[in-house]
């Protein structure tokens, strides 16, 4: 959904709010205490004098909100603004920073960072099935991703950067994840987690370290040098994924810290993988929006630098 959409759908804040209720209890309102369906509309002020939806549970008496207990927990923020947000990051196909999320939206940086993670945790994959499930064809590379140490040499800049795992179906979805280091101890568990028995073929380049990984009669070990004399590149789906991440990082994050590295690689995941639904992500993505809630606290860790 475009922003100019958004904007007819959503005209007004209740339109909103009518809107998410419908996605979070499609067949009626319950309780998010005891579950019971008997529940009672109150409209009220809140505690910055705007009216509010409350209701009111007809078994426990609870009072809750639309938004509590989901990603959208204990946010002041108009949920149009949620919306508008949320359509971004799903249109933004090399992702979209907290600064110009500021920007569009009018709130603080600290609000437009923790807004994007809260939906980055919503544009993700819990439990995916296994790459190569439908006997397809697999790639799989490796890749650094970050910034040199100025003044420092080649060997020194290589073990600064974050190591980033990819495996990709030809034509179809890929998965990438941060990794301590390449060798067997750090790869294998992804491998196994990600990689389907049914693939019918799995392409690496030549290096040696995959050589015991993957089922000697499946795995292709390509040439690069040779390929790109007599072409095409065996690896050229994984490559251009991670030519595409990197594209997003230099653009539009410039920086992304190591911690937080597998949230953006999920979120960029998510969106390539449903690169032909593109009409649909707004409400895939709203729909996983209601999520357990992802504390400030459980997010940074540490002191707020803020």
């Amino acid at each position: 959904m475009n922003l100019f959409s958004l904007a007819k759908t959503f005209p007004t804040e209740d339109a909103a709010i009518e809107y998410w209720i419908a996605t979070r209890w499609p067949n009626g309102v319950r309780c998010v205490g005891c579950g019971h369906d008997t529940v009672y509309r109150i409209r009220t002020v809140g505690k910055t004098g705007k009216p509010s939806l409350i209701f009111e549970c007809g078994n426990c008496q609870l009072h809750f909100s639309p938004t509590a207990g989901t990603l959208f927990h204990d946010s002041h923020l108009p949920l149009q603004k949620w919306f508008a947000a949320i359509a971004l990051m799903c249109e933004g196909k090399k992702g979209i920073s907290a600064n110009q999320m500021k920007r569009h939206l009018g709130v603080t940086y600290k609000t437009a960072w923790f807004m994007c993670h809260r939906i980055r945790k919503a544009m993700s994959d819990d439990s995916p099935d296994p790459l190569g499930s439908e006997g397809q064809v697999i790639e799989i590379d490796e890749s650094f991703v970050g910034g040199t140490k100025l003044r420092s040499g080649s060997t020194e800049a290589k073990r600064r950067k974050v190591k980033v795992l990819g495996i990709a179906e030809r034509g179809g979805r890929v998965h990438l994840k941060k990794i301590k280091n390449l060798k067997r101890e750090s790869t294998i568990p992804v491998l196994d987690a990600a990689l389907s028995p049914n693939a019918r073929a799995v392409h690496t380049d030549g290096a040696k370290r995959y050589r015991g990984m993957i089922p000697r009669e499946k795995h292709i070990r390509g040439n690069h040098l040779k390929e790109l004399k007599t072409g095409p590149v065996s690896n050229q789906t994984i490559e251009g994924v991670f030519s595409l991440f990197k594209r997003g990082v230099i653009g539009s994050y410039h920086k992304l810290g190591e911690e937080h590295m597998d949230a953006y690689l999920g979120e960029f995941c998510w969106r390539y993988n449903r690169r032909r639904q593109q009409p649909k992500m707004f409400d895939m993505a709203l729909g996983n929006m209601t999520r357990e809630p992802l504390p400030y606290a459980k997010l940074k860790g540490g002191d707020d630098p803020f």
